[in-house]
């Protein structure tokens, strides 16, 4: 049997490289080989073992471009050679949201690179409608950003966006960029984006963005008070960051009664968010956000290719596939500075 070349995470900051067989498309099924994978903000925290839901050995890698190289039975589309993008989720296929289509609902959802195996490998074996054809003109580096994309459309839709709307986004990297982008895509009157980092602000600039805060240099409330006449003008945020909930307090904080709050970043179960109780008493609207649906990536994939929503500039560092393990020993000694990584596989 053919053999191909794999990544495999046997345990915490232990990646070893082998050989294993091409898989076989099973009914239903594609084959797709590996062009581009994403290194996304979570998959250190799988390398370093600080992943809830990670057991292992596991490959990872979620963020995916390929091209269809073999089909099972019952599957003509898409077809062999077809460029796609890939929606990294194995799912039951018999609950109501999966009968509906609202996949990240599914109780028995894996996401591959997680809880399942990934692309950290040449082939990898999905469900055909998880492989979804580029539009023209779309590259394959931008179809291995539409995973993480999605993850802010999806944000983004869950803050309620109006034609009237002031948008505070706090956190500058991939995912708020994209909600940033996402924001502005969707209609909001201004979006603002705010980080202590400002090569990051600047990339949102050229993105887009309405106006910055570098919270390095001025407060939020500054900044607002500057760029919309104060923070009580602001109708939604999005908390880019997560953490500890340190920002989501700062929001709590700013947030005029009645205002939207979409959580994006994930949380760490020790969070610190003593302002909780004003969630309550400003009647404000809280928002979690996981994932995304099939919906969102059809319309990433309008979006990205008629050039509404941008990824020029974002990818800072490619490596490949051979130097993955360099790749996680210089995000643990901060060797580098980036701003998305890619794997050409």
């Amino acid at each position: 049997m053919p053999k191909m070349r794999v990544a495999t995470l046997t345990a915490p900051e232990n990646i070893v490289f082998g050989e294993a067989e091409i898989p076989s498309p099973q009914p239903g099924e594609v084959l797709i080989k590996v062009e581009r994978v994403g290194v996304c903000g979570s998959d250190p925290t799988i390398y370093f073992g600080k992943h809830p839901y990670v057991s292992y050995p596991v490959i990872m890698g979620h963020e995916i471009s390929g091209t269809v190289c073999g089909a099972g039975e019952g599957v003509d589309n898409p077809a062999n050679g077809t460029e796609v993008t890939v929606i990294p989720h194995l799912v039951c296929g018999r609950c109501r949201p999966c009968r509906e289509k609202i996949y990240n609902f599914c109780e028995e959802l894996r996401c591959i690179g997680a809880e399942a195996d990934g692309a950290y490998r040449e082939y990898i074996a999905m469900p055909a409608e998880m492989a979804l054809p580029l539009p023209g003109g779309m590259t394959l580096d931008d179809a291995a950003m539409v995973e993480p994309a999605c993850v802010s459309y999806h944000a983004a839709k869950r803050g309620e966006i109006t034609a009237d709307d002031i948008a505070l986004i706090i956190g500058a990297g991939p995912i708020g960029n994209f909600c940033m982008q996402s924001v502005k895509a969707l209609g909001a009157k201004r979006a603002y984006i705010a980080d202590v980092d400002a090569g990051r602000l600047d990339m949102a600039v050229a993105h887009g963005a309405d106006g910055i805060i570098d919270v390095s240099e001025e407060t939020l409330e500054d900044g607002l008070s500057r760029l919309c006449g104060g923070h009580k003008n602001v109708d939604v945020f999005f908390d880019c960051v997560g953490g500890n909930g340190g920002v989501f307090n700062d929001i709590l904080r700013l947030a005029r009664r009645g205002a939207r709050v979409v959580v994006v970043g994930v949380l760490q179960n020790a969070y610190d968010i003593p302002l909780l109780p004003d969630f309550v008493q400003h009647e404000l609207r809280l928002s979690g956000t996981t994932m995304y649906t099939p919906a969102d990536y059809r319309d990433m994939l309008r979006l990205m290719g008629g050039k509404t929503i941008r990824t020029d500039g974002m990818i800072t560092h490619y490596f490949d596939f051979g130097q993955i393990i360099d790749v996680y020993k210089a995000i643990a000694n901060r060797g580098f500075k980036y701003f998305k990584i890619m794997l050409k596989v």
